[in-house]
């Protein structure tokens, strides 16, 4: 993932470190999802947009299908593993989608942090929309968000984000290894 910020009180531009995660997850015939993995950022960014940190730390998902949509949440944790900055962040998403078909879905999905070191959280309310439609064979999802922000880690921090996102879904080629197909 790549993120790109930008604000009408700081002009600074620039690619800021890729993030991932890796997890294997499965779906029960009850509608249960559920995933552990690891998470972590390499620092690849440029200028201030860079911690110039690696980090790494474990993950889990749980989530419930139900007829209507989506449900669950996702919390995570890193520290770093090399690099300048002393890191140890929690963050927790907490997940709840309305899926009313023809790849609609509205929801909630704010992500809470808190930092460990600064002993501060960061806390949006969010909501969600997106649509996710076919580009020849690929599936793409467009979203756009708002967060008003109720908890901020300092007073610089932004009371309110909006959000526009493009997110190929791309076939899974570690099932696809592990399952043969």
């Amino acid at each position: 993932t790549f993120w790109v910020p930008w604000s009408w009180a700081m002009s600074k531009s620039g690619f800021a470190d890729l993030g991932f995660d890796l997890a294997y997850g499965r779906t029960a015939e009850s509608g249960l999802l559920s995933a552990i993995g690891m998470v972590g950022t390499v620092p690849i960014g440029s200028g201030q947009l860079s911690s110039r940190t690696w980090g790494l730390g474990p993950e889990v998902f749980l989530g419930l299908f139900k007829s209507w949509g989506v449900f669950g949440v996702f919390p995570n944790h890193v520290w770093n593993v090399g690099g300048p900055r002393d890191i140890s962040v929690t963050t927790i998403q907490p997940f709840a989608v309305f899926l009313p078909g023809g790849g609609w879905s509205v929801g909630n999905a704010g992500i809470m942090t808190y930092d460990w070191k600064a002993e501060q959280w960061t806390v949006p309310i969010q909501l969600q929309a997106s649509r996710t439609v076919k580009m020849g064979k690929m599936p793409v999802k467009f979203a756009l968000e708002a967060n008003y922000y109720v908890e901020r880690s300092d007073a610089l921090g932004p009371e309110w984000m909006v959000g526009f996102n493009i997110t190929p879904v791309v076939p899974n080629i570690f099932d696809q290894w592990i399952h043969g197909q």
